[in-house]
């Protein structure tokens, strides 16, 4: 048994070699999928040069953010490369398929942080409808939007993100990613590269973008921290 379902798999095709015909099927660049995904372009750099393989999460997550792409393929390398629509049809996510999320636009920083110690109701905060295999799982999220281009390219303005909160026990191990902080009034999206909570007490916060400056903020003043998990919604640039 074991001879005839190998039998049915085509060793010499690589997951990877897979996932070059998908890309360039689709015709999108790697660090497009990578910015859709929320992910470091080089995760694929690494993956599609043989360095790295892709995880079971990476592959729900581009089968989730594309549905055009043949699952057969991708998994097992049975043709086509991608689904054939029927013409005219359009791909589109019923609302089984997808689960409201409470919502922060641009406009509602500074309610939010004002509200935030006292607890915010779902009544009073808007929604944003995210697919369900783009939750993962994941409790308490919220939809961030992005202000201004400090964390361009990967975050530009009026991006939409997910962000799980961070309990704040754990604050102090959080470092490597990209961060809703709220510390005194302010409500900011930064990357955490060295954290220093734990020996010198506070966090500096980095800008992707080289213009878009640094901030050091003090443990005491830190009031909430999210991770940003994934992006949900992106701009055309």
């Amino acid at each position: 048994m074991a001879e005839k379902c190998s039998e049915k798999i085509d060793s010499e095709v690589t997951i990877q070699d897979r996932l070059k015909q998908v890309f360039e099927a689709l015709g999108i660049t790697i660090y497009q999928i990578a910015k859709e995904l929320g992910e470091n372009p080089s995760k694929f750099y690494n993956i599609l040069n043989g360095r790295a393989k892709p995880s079971y999460d990476t592959i729900m997550s581009l089968l989730a953010c594309y549905p055009q792409i043949s699952a057969d393929y991708l998994i097992r390398g049975v043709l086509p490369v991608l689904n054939s629509p029927e013409e005219n049809a359009m791909v589109m996510a019923t609302d089984e398929d997808t689960m409201e999320i409470p919502f922060v636009p641009v406009r509602f920083y500074a309610t939010f942080v004002e509200s935030y110690t006292d607890g915010i109701g779902a009544s009073d905060i808007e929604s944003f409808r995210v697919r369900k295999p783009v939750m993962k799982g994941h409790k308490q999220a919220v939809v961030l939007e992005i202000s201004g281009n400090s964390m361009s390219p990967q975050l530009a303005h009026g991006a939409k993100v997910l962000a799980i909160p961070v309990n704040e026990n754990d604050w102090v191990y959080q470092s490597g990613g990209v961060y809703a902080v709220m510390y005194r009034d302010y409500f900011v999206v930064k990357r955490v590269r060295d954290n220093e909570l734990l020996t010198r007490k506070y966090l500096t916060l980095h800008s992707d973008n080289p213009n878009g400056g640094n901030v050091t903020v003090p443990l005491q003043d830190i009031r909430g921290m999210w991770k940003i998990v994934t992006i949900v919604e992106a701009p055309v640039e």
